[in-house]
């Protein structure tokens, strides 16, 4: 046995070693797409209706936005292989502008994913003596930036998801630490539901914190004055703007790489915070930056955002709304209480699991899976994302798909929703 083969070895009866199980038992993990036509993506000789995409907007399709690229690419090359802090192309300072506009920020600045704004801005704004209080349904990347600056000295401490009784304790217990903030998702990546941020932020305020929301997902779909026309709000511009909150204590972080099909990501800031983030944020001098066609992409989407965007935004929460109540209606429980694109259907044992998504493939569905430990053992789902470039007749089809998947279960005398697996333990 060679050297790499009893590395794995000795790593397999770790936490993860699950997920590789299911990734060999599941046709639905680690598939090679041979070709895309609009929303439907091959496998082998087979088409199937592509739900685990996140490209909400549909702009990766958008040829208003292909055909831009182009000219950019004559212009810059392939890619500005500079580090930011040496220099960056033009792209970046426009796209920054418009993204600060859009948002109603002093200022915004751009790196190349969620992850890296995560690693580089978390440990500098904490420091080697800050504290940090972490949504447990947080994403996993946050809680990654943050066991870094734990390790340089910061404090972690999590508290229950919307338990705002605990973190304000947390809070308290800790309110002399002059560095203090608390992370949480905007959108949640596996529900769809929003954070409380003007709740978060008035909190924040009195024991002198900061929040730090990732909308990695909510940008692009979430935005102001929503009304029953759109009950998503409009232009897209954030979890923030949703609430109609400002950025006082609130560093804003949107995902460019979901609705807006990019290679990008930014930060809210002023100008003096921008500073700081430039000679602090390691990814900044340490990363590469983002390829030419990311940044015109960006640039072009956000002229189409403001065009026709919001038409997107009613086709999206009308196939997302079709989909739930379809989905519901079989008897799914479904956590999702703002019609978000993020569908996750509670199946609860990862064997159904796998048998419910063998039922989807055999149907030319795609969706993502959701095992243990991905989630909370108990927690497993099918987790679908839809999009504007999706149709009605996609949608139908899988909840018909879906029906097939509740007869098997029903067979097994397996329950439908948490509480049904609670009354029958």
């Amino acid at each position: 046995m060679g050297i790499f083969d009893k590395l794995i070895e000795a790593n397999l009866q770790g936490q993860r070693s699950d997920i590789r199980s299911v990734l060999e038992a599941s046709p639905m993990f680690d598939a090679e797409a041979k070709a895309i036509d609009g929303r439907k993506i091959k496998f082998g000789d087979k088409w199937f209706a592509d739900f685990a995409s996140c490209n909400y907007l549909g702009f990766d399709l958008d040829n208003e936005i292909i055909e831009s690229i182009e000219p950019a690419l004559k212009k810059w090359g392939v890619h500005p292989s500079w580090c930011r802090l040496v220099a960056s192309p033009s792209l970046y300072v426009q796209a920054e502008e418009l993204l600060a506009n859009l948002i109603g920020a002093e200022e915004t600045l751009i790196l190349p994913t969620v992850t890296l704004i995560h690693i580089g801005v978390i440990p500098a704004m904490m420091g080697n003596d800050g504290i940090m209080f972490l949504d447990k349904q947080a994403h996993m990347t946050m809680y990654e930036a943050a066991k870094m600056a734990r390790d340089s000295g910061a404090k972690l401490k999590s508290f229950n998801h919307g338990d705002m009784n605990q973190l304000e304790t947390l809070l308290r217990e800790n309110k002399d630490n002059r560095k203090k903030m608390i992370l949480v998702d905007g959108a949640y990546s596996m529900t769809g539901n929003y954070a409380d941020i003007p709740t978060l932020s008035k909190l924040a305020a009195q024991y002198d914190a900061i929040v730090y929301v990732d909308d990695a997902h909510g940008w692009g779909v979430v935005g102001e004055r929503p009304d029953a026309n759109l009950p998503y709000g409009y232009k897209g511009n954030g979890v923030v703007r949703h609430f109609d909150w400002n950025y006082d204590n609130v560093l804003y972080l949107g995902g460019l790489s979901k609705a807006y099909s990019s290679l990008a990501a930014f930060i809210s800031c002023s100008p003096n915070l921008k500073s700081f983030f430039k000679a602090y944020a390691t990814p900044y001098d340490l990363s590469g930056p983002c390829p030419t066609a990311s940044l015109q992409s960006l640039i072009a989407a956000l002229a189409v955002n403001e065009s026709r965007g919001d038409s997107l935004r009613k086709k999206l929460y009308r196939l997302t709304d079709r989909a739930i109540k379809g989905l519901r209606g079989l008897g799914f429980y479904i956590d999702n209480d703002t019609n978000f694109p993020i569908v996750s259907v509670w199946i609860g044992d990862t064997e159904h699991l796998v048998k419910a998504s063998q039922i989807l493939w055999d149907n030319g569905i795609l969706i993502t899976l959701a095992p243990y430990p991905m989630v909370r053992r108990g927690d497993e789902t099918l987790r679908i994302t839809i999009t504007a470039s999706n149709e009605e007749d996609e949608v139908d089809n899988l909840i018909s798909a879906f029906s097939q998947i509740r007869d098997y279960l029903n067979k097994q005398k397996a329950p439908l929703t948490p509480l049904a697996a609670k009354a029958g333990g």
